[in-house]
Parts: C-alpha cells; sequence; structure tokens
C-alpha cells in the first residue's frame, strides 16, 4: 500500500507521515513545512513547497485581506495548484482540507482514493457560530473567504471517506446533510515520551490556557469567570497569540491576568507540570492537540462541550456548556476547593489519555485505508 500526504501546514500530518513511514506505507509528503520534513524523512519520500507560505505571510500583512480571509485563500489555492505536479502513483491520496480540490482529479488519475482529513466543524457550522458571535460581542473576527468554504464542501463531495476528530464533529457533518457513512471518527494522539506528569515547585493555584487568545476560543467568557471569583493565591496564565481584535478586551483585565506569549512546543511540558488546572472553555474545535497533552501532563480539565475533547466528564475534570462564565466560575471554584478531588482527575486524565497516541491514531487511520482498498477490490 503507497500512500501520498498533501498539506499546506503542519497540523498533525508529520506525525501520520513519521508513523506510516514506520510501518512502509509512506509513498511521500507534500507539504509547505521545508525545514521539518527535511529533517524527518528522506528526500525521496518528502516534496517541500515553501512558497505559498510566503505569500500568505506577505499578503496578511494588507489588512483588508487578513480580515476577509484572502491571504488563506491565495496560499492554500496555490500549495494546492503546485502540490498537485508532484503526486506519485499511489494507492491512497491523503490530503488535509482545504489544500486538495485541484490535487485530487491527479490522484484519481492513478487509481487512488481519497481520504480528507477535516479538523474542525462542519464549514457551515464553524461560519455561523462564528459570526454570531462576533454580532454578540461586535468584536472584528477573522471569518474564512467564501471560496473557502466552497472549495471544502466540493472537497468533501469527492473525497471517498474523510476523517474527522470527535464525536462532535461528526453531528455538525451530519447535521449538514453529510452521510454518516462518509464519516470515519478518530481521535487524535500525543507523544509520551514528550509529555508526562512533573513536580509543581508552588502551591499557588494557577489556571492555564493554551492556544490562540481570540473569540473562537471563548476567552472573553474565561475573563468574565476569573473577574467574578477573585481568588486568594491564583494566577490565570495564558499562552499564545492574541488574535486581531482582543488586546482592548484583555486590557481590561490586565491586573488579573498574565499573558505570557509564545512558547516553543517543546517547551510546553514545563509549562503543564506548573499549572494546577487546563481551561478551554472553545465555542468550536475539531479536538485540540493541547487537550491531549495537558491530560498526559497530570492537570485536570475544565473543556466545553464544543472541543471535541475525549475528556470524561467528572472522571477527568468538567466538560461544560458554551458561552457560559457561570460555568466555568463554578468548576474553577470546585476545583480550588478540592485540591485532593482535583489532583485525583488528574491522575485519571494521565493514565487515560495513554489509549491516544499517535501509534494508535495512526492505526486506525491504516484501518481506513483497509477498508477502502478492499472496497476498491470488491467493486472491479
Amino acid at each position: 500500500m503507497k500512500v501520498v500526504i498533501s498539506v499546506g501546514g503542519r497540523f498533525h500530518a508529520l506525525e501520520l507521515a513519521e508513523q506510516l513511514d514506520k510501518r512502509g506505507y509512506l509513498e511521500r509528503i507534500i507539504t509547505t513545512k521545508r525545514w521539518y520534513v527535511k529533517k524527518r524523512f528522506s528526500s525521496r519520500r518528502c516534496h517541500s513547497i515553501p512558497s505559498p507560505e510566503y505569500l500568505g505571510m506577505l499578503v496578511r500583512k494588507v489588512p483588508p485581506l487578513r480580515r476577509r480571509g484572502y491571504y488563506s485563500w491565495l496560499k492554500d489555492n496555490l500549495f494546492d495548484a503546485l502540490a498537485r505536479r508532484y503526486i506519485p502513483p499511489c494507492d491512497i491520496f491523503h490530503a488535509w482540507g482545504n489544500y486538495a480540490l485541484a490535487s485530487i482529479p491527479h490522484a484519481r488519475a492513478h487509481g487512488a482514493r481519497i481520504v480528507i482529513e477535516r479538523g474542525s466543524t462542519h464549514p457551515h457550522y464553524q461560519d455561523a457560530i462564528l459570526k454570531e458571535e462576533f454580532e454578540r460581542f461586535g468584536v472584528e473576527i477573522e471569518r474564512a473567504h467564501p471560496q473557502i468554504i466552497k472549495k471544502g464542501l466540493r472537497e468533501i463531495d469527492e473525497a471517498d471517506r474523510v476523517i474527522i476528530p470527535s464525536e462532535f464533529v461528526r453531528r455538525t457533518f451530519v447535521e449538514n446533510g453529510i452521510p454518516d457513512e462518509k464519516l470515519s471518527v478518530i481521535p487524535y494522539g500525543f507523544n509520551p515520551s514528550d509529555f508526562k506528569p512533573g513536580e509543581k515547585r508552588d502551591d499557588v493555584f494557577r489556571v492555564l490556557f493554551v492556544g490562540n487568545i481570540g473569540i473562537q476560543k471563548g476567552v472573553h467568557y474565561l475573563l468574565e469567570a476569573w473577574e467574578r471569583l477573585a481568588l486568594p493565591n491564583a494566577e490565570l496564565h495564558f499562552i499564545g497569540k492574541v488574535e486581531e481584535g482582543m488586546q482592548p478586551i484583555l486590557n481590561r483585565h490586565a491586573s488579573r491576568i498574565i499573558l505570557r506569549g509564545h512558547v516553543k512546543h517543546e517547551e510546553l511540558q514545563k509549562e503543564y507540570a506548573q499549572a494546577s488546572v487546563f481551561i478551554l472553555p472553545s465555542l468550536q474545535e475539531g479536538s485540540a492537540l493541547v487537550t491531549y497533552e495537558a491530560m498526559a501532563c497530570g492537570l485536570p480539565m475544565v473543556v466545553s462541550v464544543n472541543t471535541g475533547s475525549v475528556v470524561r466528564d467528572g472522571q477527568d475534570g468538567f466538560r461544560i456548556p458554551i458561552r457560559s462564565a457561570d460555568a466555568i466560575a463554578e468548576k474553577l471554584q470546585w476545583l480550588y476547593d478540592h485540591p485532593k478531588d482535583s489532583a485525583e482527575m488528574g491522575r485519571n486524565a494521565s493514565e487515560y489519555i495513554q489509549e491516544f497516541t499517535w501509534d494508535r491514531y495512526a492505526r486506525r487511520v491504516i484501518d481506513v485505508y483497509h477498508e477502502l482498498l478492499d472496497d476498491t477490490e470488491h467493486t472491479r
């Protein structure tokens, strides 16, 4: 079995490619990330196309184009147009959504089955919930260009199978008319050698958020909850990039929060080790990788039901409704008041998440490949 992966970025494609390479299935990975692939794969197994990234960075410097999502539309389409030239004969063409429409016919010409990876909710659901939140709060957010949405929907139609990371995402696809049999729900993974429990050095109740700091992640509800709590010997830390439009909101809470900026991925384990709770109250996510990492590091979790997380409510932490500062405040207060129960939840999380490694993820993806190829044999 020969598999080609095509992805205009990084995402978790490199973890999957490494697993496929170990098993002798990887024919080629095509990506914009030259440094990552050159370090991990032989030149025969990888082809890097960095120019779309450079174009995207240039276009993003023009505010009107950035706000309308033109930069993503341009760079994604450029990658797709270039990548199709480098698709070798293969059995499976596995591409990330929004990067594949022009490439699909070329892969089909080789007789390949088409797998599209969608890391988030159905495009219509995602656009609607973010538009609604923008109108509620009047904070300008970056929305997908209509042509990106249209392209993503066409890719879904063209695919033999769409891989998605959570049951929450599956529901949004089915509600928008995608046949359930076309969907494969496969949760993500983590690297056990990189993320494990560490020793906390103090007794500060430290709440940690990791991710883009913006409306989509529900940060404004977290800030509201934190203001209400006013917990002694407690800190709220944000790690990640501040999205456009959020800085004025953050400024109103500047004395009560700690903005850490970007932290390298290889340094995150140390940050998890010094936290007491991990929180992610997102309006919509596919299945945030940081939740797997935080669980592996033994943190009790507070996540919204729309994060696509594998967190078990009441065992590894709490699953809360979206848009609820009340629920955030209630659960953080409970974890603050019950340190022994909180620690037990963290231990539960660390044990349970061991079932979700990149090796297991790859095995389930490979099962999908075999299923598609078996169907091909039966229909000949």
